[in-house]
């Protein structure tokens, strides 16, 4: 429209123009005439039509360029910008329609995955030996009790011998104890007798229990320690694993010397993670457990990870000021991982039905949003007022109405496009960046 405005200033100068030439011309060669110089006269009108004939050649050429300019520019029929089927499909145009949607009302913050503290285990000897088997690898799944090292220790074989021979004498003091019952009935053997026995044998038994405790307590597992007692043989301690999951540390190779408490293999169960936020004190009274918090990260943008508040800090950070929340993701996929930087987008209220076009559509330059909307075969600018956003649609206040269709994707060509045609400059044909 502002190039239609301009062409029309530029030929009613040119038409002034060309009138004020072929007065100055008449009256030149009226002049010419009146003094007796008919012949300079004549010469100074053919002179005034050269003049003319250059002018209206000079304002010929550029309202051809323009002409070939607005040829150039693709217009719909309301000065939108022309796409053909072939351009649509190189830049993967796709539209949507503006609608009523139910907008959340949300707070975004960053955060970081980390594993769930009842998910996660540590697998430590707790005597001093030698590592005389490891029976996985990093990355290995494991199940709940699988044998993972055999841990050879004096310490623990000192105690096993003190348990084999306490058996020996437990077989010992239990004979003799039935030999004294049977001659204390006869009336062969003194009760006296009797009862230092049974004593003795209780003694053994008290012995044992203790030793047993003792091994339990050096990580020997119960029925180990069965197999001590009933084979009359050492063993090594089993280090097993206490959860099921994956081994994603392991410091331990064999023949190494093994310090109690070392951490030597490290177990995680993945099936459900941490996401822990930060949250600025100027949000902290949104917040509530059992919130529902939407999660994404970089690795991948299009997946939305659902979860819930379960734990806020009762104490503020102090360098930072801010206020650290766990936020429990399922993770049956597998996909978080451990360490994965988060952008956190917490639903603090349900909202209301507003209208709505996709955050995907909308664009800005210096300040103003806009979209491209479908009108009449071709896509126009609409300059829009926004209000809420979320990660997927965003509230228009103004500048659309329900059913527009928007672009999305593409739209960063048909742009490219617009401005060239608002510059006047050809425009090429699509193609797919």
């Amino acid at each position: 429209m502002m190039r239609n405005e301009d062409s029309k200033k530029w030929t009613r100068s040119r038409k002034l123009l060309r009138s004020v030439l072929i007065a100055a011309a008449l009256v030149a060669a009226g002049i010419g005439l009146f003094l007796g110089h008919g012949g300079n006269g004549v010469r100074q009108l053919e002179r005034g039509k050269d003049a003319l004939r250059r002018e209206s050649k000079k304002e010929e050429a550029p309202r051809q360029n323009d002409q070939n300019t607005e040829k150039s520019v693709p217009e719909g029929e309301m000065g939108g910008i022309v796409l053909s089927p072939e351009e649509k499909a190189n830049i993967g145009l796709n539209v949507e329609e503006a609608a009523a949607r139910s907008l959340e009302e949300i707070r975004t913050v960053n955060g970081k995955v980390r594993a769930h503290p009842d998910k996660v285990a540590l697998v430590t000897s707790r005597v001093a030996g030698k590592a005389v088997g490891v029976h996985v690898k990093l990355g290995d799944p494991v199940r709940k009790g699988q044998d993972l090292a055999d841990i050879q220790s004096v310490e623990l074989e000192k105690v096993e011998l003190e348990l084999i021979q306490a058996e020996n004498k437990l077989i010992l003091a239990k004979t003799e104890f039935v030999r004294l019952k049977t001659l204390v009935e006869k009336g062969i053997a003194a009760k006296k007798e009797l009862n230092a026995a049974e004593n003795q044998y209780n003694a053994v038994l008290n012995e044992i229990d203790g030793l047993v405790r003792q091994l339990v307590l050096l990580g020997l597992k119960e029925e180990d320690v069965k197999k001590v007692r009933r084979e009359k043989i050492v063993t090594t301690l089993h280090l097993r694993a206490p959860i099921a999951g994956t081994i994603v540390e392991r410091d331990v190779v064999l023949g190494q010397t093994v310090e109690p408490n070392a951490n030597l293999f490290r177990i995680l169960d993945s099936s459900t993670m941490i996401v822990e936020g930060e949250a600025f004190e100027d949000i902290l009274g949104l917040l509530k457990k059992g919130q529902t918090v939407r999660v994404t990260v970089a690795a991948y943008p299009e997946e939305f990870f659902s979860g819930k508040i379960v734990f806020i800090h009762p104490t503020v950070e102090p360098e930072k000021r801010t206020v650290h929340f766990w936020v429990e993701v399922d993770n049956s996929r597998e996909m978080l991982k451990e360490g994965f930087f988060a952008r956190l987008i917490v639903v603090v209220s349900e909202g209301k039905n507003v209208l709505t076009v996709p955050t995907a559509a909308l664009m800005s330059e210096k300040g103003e949003d806009f979209v491209f909307v479908e009108k009449n075969g071709g896509f126009v600018r609409a300059d829009v007022s926004v209000g809420t956003r979320t990660e997927r649609y965003v509230e228009v206040k103004r500048g659309v109405k329900p059913g527009d269709r928007i672009i999305t994707d593409g739209k960063q060509q048909v742009y490219a496009k617009y401005l060239s045609a608002r510059r006047g400059e050809p425009v090429l044909g699509g193609h797919p960046h």
